[in-house]
């Protein structure tokens, strides 16, 4: 097999340079030294000079639409032109994001076109999506058996991720649901099936949930229209977040004084105040009579279902994924109320449809080696609990430290007995708690980090990484200026200069914010 092939031709499209970078590390694999090298954009990318003694490598995104990079939106018209390519030995390395609709879509019509073409695929086409980088360790290592004359490598490798999203979510089965404090409303870590799935995620990355509206909510809403088909209807419509659009419609169909004034642009604060905590139900009680409206209208007017984005709690596994939640349950206007997704997460639904989306502002780097300061309050150390078991499986003998805050110690400690098991390990070398409750004056994360300024002060030092999440309105302010107070009482820097470093800080990509 080596002799057959002379030289190894890489094409390379990049838009953001990964694809670029990529192209730069597979010219150092040991695998393709004993090989003459040609490495070329694929806009420069001549076809009509390759032989079969030549192995094209193609390394290249797509974007939006299934769309080719600035460097390569000409080469298809040139593959297109080509008789034939009959056994061209080829290889493609797809770099995409799952986030666009049509997902890796320029490097699958390259394919399709060569096979057209007859070419010949030697290692089958990757589908990468933004965290590429164990798709293309895996690769290269194929690539190298391949160079190495076992053809079989590229034929039997199977890297492609498959697109999910709001009209393609895997129905995830519930394998357990843990209570994770001792009084309401409720913690819950809960583990989904994604066994045979095909998603990948990492720590950092986020779990879009797909939920079913609460049936006793549609059951209400077919009685005040007087409809038996309010179910069918409105089973995948939005019925808690409610768009001005929608209440726009509403106003004109009822003509309700009090509704047209709240949707007012100088009347925002109030429209706010008005429907926290509050569904489509409301409304139509406070300002519309049956006879106003039909519900073919308002299912028109409604969107579908809006996915709910929870924080991972796990580290890249394959069969299952961890969520930690918290219940929304409380009674209005004399109805029993749950989140949409919380309540569905809390009940027994047989599956729940989900897809997952890449977070690379919240990702660790390959190798850690700066002390870790990860933040959370409540159901915030779900992410947290993610990198920590990233450091736990990479055996990364990082500085960790880890802020958590709640309500109450003893009933409020997530995940206590996991992170007491951390800290025997060494996992994790020091945990600091601000349980709001336990005394007469209230306990903030904050407090906490300024009782710990020394300590934190050295970490930050020695370069630490500091990872937030939580509340954003209770959280971000308060963390901000706890940092510079740190700064000020044990780095002696002036207030001014205290500002500075914080928000250098910040600057320099070593504040990782998850704020909700």
């Amino acid at each position: 097999m080596p002799a057959l092939i002379e030289r190894i031709v890489i094409g390379y499209g990049s838009e953001s340079g990964n694809a670029r970078g990529l192209t730069q590390r597979l010219l150092h694999l040991l695998g393709v030294q004993p090989y003459e090298l040609a490495v070329q954009d694929l806009n420069t990318l001549n076809l009509d000079t390759l032989t079969k003694q030549d192995l094209l490598i193609i390394v290249c995104s797509s974007f939006g639409d299934g769309e080719p990079p600035g460097n390569a939106d000409r080469f298809m018209d040139q593959l297109s032109q080509q008789e034939h390519l009959t056994d061209q030995p080829y290889a493609i390395f797809g770099l995409g994001d799952t986030a666009y609709p049509t997902f890796c879509g320029f490097t699958k019509s390259l394919d399709a076109m060569l096979l057209q073409k007859q070419a010949k695929p030697w290692i089958n086409r990757v589908d990468a999506d933004t965290d590429f980088e164990g798709f293309f360790d895996t690769w290269c290592a194929t690539l190298a058996a391949v160079l190495n004359g076992d053809r079989r490598a590229g034929t039997t490798l199977q890297l492609q991720v498959t697109a999910y999203g709001e009209h393609a979510a895997w129905p995830a089965r519930v394998i357990s649901r843990t209570r994770l404090n001792a009084t309401a409303p409720y913690a819950w870590q809960v583990r989904l099936d994604i066994e045979g799935s095909g998603i990948k995620y990492r720590a950092g990355d986020n779990l879009y949930v797909l939920a079913q509206n609460d049936g006793q909510l549609l059951a209400q809403i077919g009685q005040w229209f007087g409809r038996e088909d309010a179910h069918a209807l409105l089973a995948t419509k939005e019925l808690r977040q409610l768009s001005k659009a929608l209440l726009r419609e509403v106003a004109r169909a009822s003509q309700h004084e009090v509704l047209k004034n709240l949707l007012k642009v100088s009347h925002r604060k109030d429209l706010e105040t008005y429907l926290y905590g509050k569904d489509i139900l409301d409304v139509l009680d406070d300002f519309c009579e049956p006879q106003q409206l039909t519900l073919e209208a308002l299912a028109e007017w409604l969107p579908d279902v809006l996915p709910r984005a929870y924080s991972i709690a796990s580290h890249d596994n394959s069969g299952y994924v961890d969520l930690c939640i918290r219940e929304v349950a409380y009674e209005m206007a004399g109805r029993s109320r749950s989140g949409t997704a919380t309540g569905h997460l809390a009940g027994s639904p047989p599956d729940v449809r989900v897809f997952a989306r890449s977070n690379p502002r919240f990702h660790l780097p390959r190798q850690v080696e700066h002390p870790l300061v990860l933040i959370g309050t409540g159901t915030g150390i779900a992410p947290l609990i993610a990198l920590l078991e990233q450091v736990e499986q990479q055996n990364n003998p990082v500085q960790t430290c880890l802020i958590f805050g709640d309500r109450r110690r003893a009933s409020d400690f997530l995940y206590q007995a996991r992170l007491e098991n951390w800290q025997e390990k060494g996992v994790l070398d020091e945990v600091i708690t601000a349980f709001s409750r336990d005394t007469d004056t209230r306990y903030y994360v904050q407090d906490a980090m300024f009782d710990h300024g020394a300590y934190l002060w050295t970490l930050l030092g020695q370069g630490a990484h500091l990872y937030l999440c939580g509340n954003k309105s209770n959280l971000e302010r308060a963390i901000d200026k706890a940092m510079v107070n740190i700064a000020m009482t044990f780095g002696q820097l002036s207030e001014e200069d205290a500002q500075t470093f914080a928000t250098e800080l910040s600057a320099s990509d070593r504040v990782h914010k998850e704020l909700y």
